[in-house]
């Protein structure tokens, strides 16, 4: 039996215009905020497109695109695109606290394509919440709070320090990380990487080159492109990488040591192995990366500060040398009393993770139920972020001078009383590692980390940038999957002084 009429089949004309059409309305679906979410001030979608498409950064998003339109409108809240989807960013400190202290909104779940969770696991710390989440945070902060090694961090800014050896134009970015990396080793999971010695130490290069090729940015901004277009050698090797820290929780739980690995195991916590795994990866990664970041920055800062330098070195030098004939090679401890009697070397730490904190955003959350922020009504399910780059450069809180480097402003008591709400909230503002029930438990660990490197080094050495420095125009970050600022390629010129 034939049809009464005829089916033409279409031409490669019409099958192109077709598939046009149906990209066009994609795209625009993708690209359009939602209805819900207009009544927020919107970052301009064609902007946030070519920044990621470029590779710039979170904090260059945040600087150019996020705080702009806060300010415009005003706005403590603003609604951004990222990742195929979008998100309110939350840039005022105060709206911050109400926001993290609500413990009935949870953490948003990663986006599985992307490679990068693959990695790091999502059975940890950063992800759980409720009684996971307090079972993991107990069990990281007890560990923490026996633990805060200040003799190893001596130890091995010894080693830095031959390395440096009489100064001269070093990678400076490259040796915080190494330094870095080997007190992670060291403290945390009992292994001694010899990064120092060897920066090309396979697990060491394994690490760096995986998370080289994990931050690309066409797959960041796209992580659908995962499943499109799978980098099925690149996640053959993050399963390669994560066996290789499972080896090393097996080793421990046989040989035990003094190190976090060991002292979380000891807790019984109850923990399942993939959540030990996914902790150590995190807190490798977190460990390492983060503080490396803020031991470039703040050289940076003092490079390029010299009157801050001196101040900080006279302190430090009067602190753990009041006789000025310390020696400094047989020094193998200092105390907590004498980092408290170093009030300029800590403002100066503070200010730098002020200006360049290691994390620009926190997890997404999502509250199951409609909340407000500031005057903004936020409709549920809608991914939340801290911006916390925002909220530490917020000129309401810190005026005029936000993006300049003045240690003075952690240090200087208020006369008046209008004054004094402002130094509350210098304080309050502060959130490098975010804030509330939730605030990054290896915090202490972090600025014991910096004080012991930073008070030896002041006293050991002077330092300058380059004249041809990529930074003379300012501190320039690389490229960061998990949205932290990691100087690049930063080269310092150091000078014994001792």
């Amino acid at each position: 039996m034939s049809l009464p009429f005829t089916i033409e089949r279409p031409t490669l004309a019409t099958v192109f215009a077709l598939s046009t059409v149906g990209l066009l309305l994609f795209l625009r679906r993708l690209f359009t905020c939602p209805s819900k979410l207009r009544h927020l001030p919107q970052v301009p979608i064609t902007p946030t497109i070519l920044s990621f498409l470029s590779g710039q950064t979170e904090a260059w998003r945040t600087e150019h695109l996020l705080l702009p339109t806060a300010k415009k409108h005003n706005a403590p809240v603003v609604v951004i695109w990222a990742l195929g989807e979008w998100y309110v960013h939350v840039l005022d400190h105060k709206v911050a606290r109400e926001f993290m202290d609500n413990r009935s909104i949870l953490k948003q779940s990663p986006h599985e394509d992307m490679v990068f969770w693959k990695f790091a696991g999502t059975n940890n710390i950063f992800f759980a919440d409720g009684d996971v989440w307090a079972k993991h945070a107990r069990a990281v902060r007890e560990v923490l709070h026996r633990n805060v090694p200040i003799d190893t961090f001596v130890t091995l800014t010894h080693k830095l320090f031959s390395v440096l050896a009489d100064g001269g134009n070093q990678p400076w970015s490259s040796l915080a990380h190494r330094f870095a990396l080997d007190i992670v080793g060291h403290s945390v999971l009992g292994h001694d990487f010899e990064a120092l010695e060897w920066p090309n130490g396979f697990l060491v290069k394994q690490y760096r080159d995986v998370m080289h090729d994990i931050s690309q940015p066409l797959y960041i901004a796209f992580p659908i492109l995962e499943r499109w277009l799978p980098r099925t050698s690149l996640r053959a090797r993050v399963q390669d990488l994560r066996a290789r820290f499972a080896q090393l929780l097996a080793l421990k739980r046989s040989d035990p040591g003094i190190d976090f690995i060991s002292l979380m195991l000891d807790l019984q916590s109850s923990m399942s192995d993939i959540e030990y795994l996914d902790n150590i990866v995190t807190m490798f990664m977190a460990g390492h990366d983060t503080t490396a970041g803020a031991l470039s920055s703040v050289v940076y800062y003092l490079a390029t500060h010299p009157e801050c330098q001196a101040r900080a070195r006279d302190e430090a030098m009067s602190v753990l040398s009041p006789t000025r004939d310390i020696d400094l090679e047989r020094l193998s401890y200092i105390t907590v009393t004498q980092f408290q009697n170093m009030p300029y070397l800590n403002a100066c730490i503070r200010e730098s993770m002020r200006l360049n904190g290691p994390s620009v955003l926190t997890i997404p959350r999502i509250s199951p139920s409609p909340i407000t922020l500031g005057s903004y009504l936020i409709p549920p399910n809608v991914p939340i972020a801290l911006n916390l780059y925002a909220v530490l450069h917020n000129t309401d809180v810190f005026g005029s001078t936000c993006d300049e480097f003045i240690p003075e402003r952690w240090l200087d008591k208020p006369q008046v009383s209008s004054a004094n709400t402002r130094q509350v909230d210098l304080d309050a503002a502060w959130m490098p590692f975010s804030t509330g029930p939730r605030r990054c438990p290896a915090m202490n660990f972090s600025l014991y980390e910096q004080r012991t490197l930073l008070s030896m080094l002041l006293i050991k050495y002077e330092w300058t940038l380059p004249q041809d420095s990529k930074h003379c125009e300012g501190l320039k970050n690389g490229l960061s999957t998990f949205a932290l600022n990691l100087p690049e390629d930063l080269y310092i010129d150091f000078c014994r002084v001792r």
